[in-house]
């Protein structure tokens, strides 16, 4: 109880008082000029000045509202507290206007500043805050743009290999109406397994090896025995998951550019070597005596492995070529992953 009436002495003091209804008053002066100068910042489009005219800006915004918050606080107070005022200057021996003056002045500059540095706090999380969103519009908009490339080039496979394989259904629909026949069925599957997967950016291993073998069936019905494929991939990796179309792309590249060449054909071979964290798949095919590394790199096949791999896995994978001894060598090397 003595506690509470000491404090009540304390705040009814007269000095006391007037600085106790100065910040009653002073505060909500103040939380209506911070927010109508964030109305202005947001509504004119104050982010986009540079530092300069910004400086200029919140240096005149602060002086005028801080002035406008003192004439507000000096003609409510005045009138409650004319006689301290008077009081005060009996005490101190000057003058009421040099009071006045010096209270004005001192009142003004406290609450520019005040304003002022909540203006600049305001400004620094504001811009903060609008470099994160622009990173995050960045991130989005590459990821959009990424997804559209890899649709793009996964599309780009399709016609490709439907060209390939209608020739092969022309050239023996008059000859062999069964083989024909045999190489639409293993089409379909290809096409159905094509379209399924284009919808995403990778499938099991076990799903690209039988469409492999699918249009190794198509090719062999047309070369006959001028096409040996041999396919080396243990099943202990067969739940991995790959790029969809990738090592089919491979395998009719070996096709088309070096067995299709030759006039006794030749072999492709299709190996793995599981390491650590990668898997490096191994595409071989024999190629003709005049065949050189830049002249087998052509058409889009390899181009766009290279593509897809650079946009799925960035630095993480890779696909080389190399020529040893008559033989066209595809390495490529992409990390282990399974099912998430």
């Amino acid at each position: 109880m003595t506690l509470a009436q000491s404090l009540i002495t304390l705040l009814w003091r007269e000095e006391v008082l007037i600085n106790f209804m100065r910040w009653l008053l002073w505060l909500p002066l103040f939380t209506l000029a911070v927010l109508y100068y964030r109305y202005l910042y947001k509504t004119h489009q104050w982010h986009e000045l540079n530092t300069a005219k910004n400086t200029l800006v919140v240096t005149g915004y602060s002086l005028a509202s801080g002035l406008i918050v003192t004439l507000i606080m000096r003609g409510s107070i005045i009138p409650f507290f004319g006689g301290d005022i008077e009081n005060a200057v009996t005490q101190h021996s000057t003058t009421a206007s040099t009071i006045n003056s010096q209270t004005f002045i001192g009142n003004w500059l406290q609450t520019q500043l005040f304003i002022g540095g909540w203006i600049f706090l305001y400004i620094s999380i504001a811009t903060k805050q609008r470099i994160k969103e622009t990173e995050l519009s960045n991130l989005r908009l590459q990821n959009s743009l990424k997804g559209a490339q890899l649709i793009n080039l996964t599309n780009q496979l399709n016609p490709h290999f439907l060209f390939n394989a209608l020739n092969n259904i022309r050239f023996t629909i008059h000859e062999d109406p069964q083989k024909a026949d045999d190489i639409l069925t293993a089409l379909s599957d290809i096409l159905r397994y094509s379209l399924e997967t284009s919808r995403h950016e990778k499938v099991y291993l076990s799903e690209e090896l039988e469409i492999i073998q699918r249009y190794i069936a198509i090719v062999k019905i047309q070369m006959e025995d001028r096409l040996n494929a041999t396919i080396n991939i243990p099943e202990s990796i067969h739940a991995y998951l790959i790029p969809p179309m990738i090592l089919q792309m491979l395998i009719e590249n070996a096709v088309k550019h070096g067995i299709d060449n030759l006039r006794y054909g030749g072999e492709v071979k299709l190996g793995s070597n599981e390491q650590k964290t990668h898997i490096v798949f191994t595409v071989t095919n024999n190629i003709p005596d005049t065949s050189t590394l830049q002249n087998h790199n052509t058409g889009i096949g390899l181009k766009n492995i290279e593509q897809r791999l650079q946009l799925l896995y960035g630095g993480n994978a890779s696909c080389e070529t190399a020529i040893q001894d008559q033989v066209f060598i595809v390495t490529v090397t992409i990390p282990k992953e399974l099912t998430t």
